[in-house]
């Protein structure tokens, strides 16, 4: 009887250890599974996690380069437009240099100009003055036919189409008074180039010295010994 109680209890005691087991092995067997399952999704989670590490790698390096790339363009614009802007103030500053020199050199043409002028005024009124001083009366006249043959002469060598005034009264200017001779040569003159009538008025102005200035209408033709001057100091220039 002890003996059949007691093989219960080990086969009892048996049952409970297989029994154990096999519920620690099941279980197991679920952690396990759980186990795989949980580290497979984490395996994903970690390939999912790199790639979006990868992804936004690429984009940061994207984004990164494309700053670069914008940083650069916007130095070379920036360094062409410094350029242009430096080049555009070089042409300013040559320009207003060039202004400046060639203002000056006008300038200095036009002082020298109306130096050059003075002084050949000067030079004109002295030897007026010279002529005026040294030749006698008589010398006077003598040098007052020539002057006036002299512009008689080329009057009539000027072309009709010069003589775009009608006929009418002349004004002729001398120091002295002309010979009958020279005022009809004139009339003639005047009336064939013209092709009309004139009448000549005399008038004298000692002043002159030598020469005459014939007037008509809008016309002038100095003949003097002054005009004679200028025109030969201006032949030296």
């Amino acid at each position: 009887m002890l003996a059949n109680l007691l093989l219960v209890q080990i086969l009892t005691f048996i049952g409970i250890v297989f029994l154990l087991r096999f519920l620690f092995l099941k279980n197991l067997k679920t952690a396990l599974t759980r186990l795989n399952t949980l580290h497979e999704q984490n395996l994903s989670k970690e390939e999912e996690l790199n790639e979006e590490l990868k992804r936004a790698k690429e984009q940061s390096e994207s984004l990164i380069e494309q700053s670069r790339q914008e940083a650069e363009a916007i130095i070379a614009e920036a360094v062409k437009e410094a350029q242009k802007a430096r080049i555009h103030m070089e042409e300013e500053a040559r320009g207003r240099a060039e202004k400046i020199i060639a203002d000056s050199r006008v300038d200095c043409d036009k002082i020298r100009e109306g130096a050059l002028k003075e002084a050949q005024g000067r030079s004109i009124e002295l030897a007026l003055k010279m002529i005026a001083e040294l030749l006698t009366e008589t010398d006077k006249v003598a040098l007052q036919y020539e002057l006036a043959n002299g512009i008689i002469e080329e009057i009539s060598r000027l072309p009709k189409e010069q003589f775009n005034v009608q006929g009418g009264e002349v004004k002729v200017t001398s120091s002295f008074p002309l010979l009958a001779r020279q005022s009809e040569e004139i009339k003639k003159i005047l009336s064939d180039k013209s092709a009309a009538a004139v009448e000549l008025k005399e008038n004298l102005n000692p002043d002159i010295i030598g020469g005459l200035i014939i007037e008509m209408g809008g016309m002038v033709i100095d003949g003097t010994l002054k005009n004679k001057l200028q025109r030969i100091v201006q032949g030296f220039k």
